[in-house]
């Protein structure tokens, strides 16, 4: 995998919510730029890193591995957690049951957490803290829930009870939370029993509970994507919609513009597969300003917020970029294609049982694969 995330009701709300946040596309535009550029890939059922240009800077010889955040990397090693530096080093032993990213010096930890076989749902929440960079507990491990610390400030729960802490463990406001989306640019999304609001750095909220069901989108470049009776529009940090709801879905703003879906007046019909199978789709994505224009129009099957320059886009089982002309730009024949980050994309070749997964820079070269998912 690339670099790259109570009553049991309430455990299966947040069980979900936190899937969609860690899961909802690994180049996502909220993620961050890797660690002097140093990517986890596998070869032979084993993790290593590579860089930007495919050289293998630290060896495959681990389970499992994150990304590097902050200069360290989480990975498995014989069934124990460690984390590494960039030269590969072991710095710790992580010693815990569940272990986070580090973010702002800090690291969320676990003891005593369990859960239910069949179906993940949390059954003992055991009792969260926080490391620093020498594997030490610096916060208590005294908490039911703890997140990342962003801008600041880590949602925690206690019991039933939640709140945000500083890096002191001094209590900043207290919201009753299940999940939060973390502070970005001074606003964070707090999931509760379902339902979305955002609260600022007091804890005062400035909006309303919007549609029922987890949504992972934060603020980006001042807005942030809301959805009101099923369509998706875009809020200010003052809790005024700037664009009204509208549109059938929604990504977040990058680079001025944000990819939105519309129903189409005409049906866009594919290629015939060998099989005589057919595809075709009516819902279409295009872009818009920041006024809710269409800056380049609604054709494409999916396509995902601008980065470095480029949307990537799918259609058609063709994965290719654009312009912010619209210009079709193609690297490659690839199925499928993900945002650059750091100058890399994740891509995919072939279809269904034949689909492989690699890494590609700017010029479309492939620095890493393809190969089979694990």
């Amino acid at each position: 995998m690339l670099i790259e995330m109570k009553v049991v009701k309430r455990q299966s709300i947040r069980i979900i919510v936190m899937l969609a946040c860690l899961f909802a596309g690994q180049f996502c535009l909220a993620q961050p730029r890797p660690d002097n550029e140093l990517f986890a890939v596998e070869k032979d059922r084993k993790t290593g890193f590579i860089d930007r240009t495919g050289k293998v800077v630290i060896p495959f010889q681990f389970d499992r591995a994150n990304g590097f955040h902050e200069g360290l990397a989480l990975v498995t090693l014989n069934g124990k957690k460690y984390f590494i530096d960039p030269t590969g080093r072991i710095v710790f032993e992580a010693k815990f049951d569940v272990v986070r990213d580090f973010s702002e010096g800090l690291c969320a930890v676990n003891r005593g957490e369990k859960t239910m076989p069949n179906n993940g749902v949390i059954s003992d929440p055991g009792k969260w803290g926080y490391i620093d960079k020498t594997g030490k507990v610096v916060i208590p491990m005294k908490f039911t829930h703890a997140e990342s610390f962003s801008e600041g400030l880590a949602a925690i729960t206690v019991g039933d009870k939640g709140a945000f802490i500083d890096h002191d463990a001094k209590l900043a406001f207290e919201v009753p939370l299940d999940v939060t989306l973390g502070f970005r640019e001074g606003v964070v999304g707090v999931i509760y029993m379902g339902t979305l609001a955002y609260f600022d750095r007091t804890g005062k909220r400035i909006s309303p509970p919007f549609d029922y069901g987890p949504r992972n989108h934060s603020f980006s470049e001042g807005l942030v994507l809301v959805a009101i009776n099923g369509k998706s529009g875009f809020m200010d940090r003052t809790g005024k919609l700037v664009i009204e709801p509208q549109f059938e879905d929604a990504g977040d703003f990058s680079e001025g513009l944000a990819p939105v879906k519309v129903r189409g007046e005409v049906m866009t019909r594919c290629p015939r597969e060998p099989s005589g199978y057919r595809k075709s789709f009516r819902m279409k994505w295009g872009y818009v300003d920041k006024t809710g224009k269409f800056v380049i129009p609604p054709e494409f099957e999916w396509a995902d917020p601008f980065s470095e320059g480029l949307g990537a886009i799918y259609q058609c089982d063709e994965g290719f970029f654009i312009d912010k002309t619209g210009k079709k730009i193609v690297l490659g024949n690839f199925s499928s294609v993900s945002p650059f980050v750091a100058g890399v994309s994740r891509i995919h070749v072939g279809v269904n049982e034949d689909r492989m997964w690699g890494l590609i820079d700017k010029t479309g070269k492939m620095i890493w694969g393809p190969g089979k998912e694990r």
